[in-house]
């Protein structure tokens, strides 16, 4: 259990930064629970590194005994860390690096924490701005090989008999003899210029697009297909006959604000701090004196990769 607890000290001191230290002479006497040498284990740091424990840990620590070896943990750290300063080792090298590592971290923590969370007015007008990632209609991504025959037209029953002949083709088992693909029909024969070049295909649209575009008994006829690659019957508009295939469908959203209202907040918040990370750091950058060789960078070789 000792060497747990010794362990423990030795993350929690590395992670703390200096370990157990003794008092700075500005600050107030704080009440001492051990000294080490000339330092000092405060009982408030005691208190500290106690709390980084886990719950169930701390709870181990309710006795003298206990909480004795704790200290025992704190105090071999200690010896430890200050023997390591009489050799000289916290000027090391790979050590001073592991410090400045710390040190941005703590940085960039401090940076990110100051930041405020969004007011709920920021958060309800994030969600009326990107509404489209809440609340969505279904869609259907379509192709659609369109022949031309308005209403009226005498050409129309002939056209209704082209388009029902190749309604018999794209319906053909694959391999059949007659059996030709949608997308190569579409951009042989469909008087769609909009689409044929790209094999009938509509793109993502919903009832009200398709609708709009094509009228009412289209988009029915587009939303009650239901498997991808499925064919549908033909179509009959005022502007002429249409074979549609289904190529996928998208549920709709329906996300009220009050149920992403944290997920939005968490994520303003996470944009505010990486946003006040790169300004700090630009105003950095433009204040330090950086000068960069090429011709030295150019000349460094990455160690060669080794096969595993």
């Amino acid at each position: 259990m000792t060497e747990r607890v010794f362990l423990a000290c030795c993350v929690l001191g590395l992670v703390g930064g200096l370990g157990c230290r003794g008092q700075e002479k500005d600050r107030p006497a704080e009440p001492v629970v051990a000294t080490v040498g000339t330092s000092a284990i405060t009982a408030e740091e005691y208190k500290q590194r106690l709390d980084e424990q886990a719950p169930f840990i701390r709870g181990r620590y309710t006795t003298v005994e206990r909480k004795q070896e704790f200290l025992d943990g704190m105090i071999q750290f200690e010896v430890l860390a200050q023997e390591a300063e009489r050799r000289g080792l916290d000027k090391d090298a790979e050590v001073q690096q592991a410090l400045r590592k710390l040190i941005v971290q703590r940085l960039v923590k401090q940076v990110t924490e100051e930041m405020k969370p969004p007011s709920e007015a920021e958060v309800r007008q994030y969600y009326e701005e990107h509404r489209a990632e809440f609340v969505r209609p279904e869609q259907v991504r379509m192709s659609h090989i369109f022949l031309a025959a308005a209403a009226g037209d005498a050409r129309r029953p002939q056209v209704k008999a082209e388009a029902l002949a190749l309604l018999a083709k794209v319906r053909a088992p694959t391999g059949a003899p007659g059996q030709d693909g949608f997308e190569a029909l579409a951009r042989e024969r469909s008087d769609d210029a909009a689409s044929k070049a790209q094999g009938g295909d509509l793109g993502p649209r919903t009832a009200e697009e398709l609708s709009q575009a094509w009228g009412t008994a289209l988009a029915q006829a587009a939303f009650t297909l239901q498997s991808p690659q499925e064919v549908g019957p033909l179509v009959e508009t005022e502007r002429g006959f249409h074979l549609l295939k289904l190529t996928l469908r998208q549920a709709g959203l329906n996300n009220p604000l009050e149920s992403v209202k944290d997920r939005i907040a968490t994520r303003l918040l996470s944009e505010r701090r990486t946003q006040a990370l790169e300004t700090l750091v630009h105003q950095l950058r433009e204040r330090a004196q950086i000068h960069i060789d090429e011709k030295v960078l150019a000349e460094i070789q990455p160690a060669p990769a080794t096969s595993p």
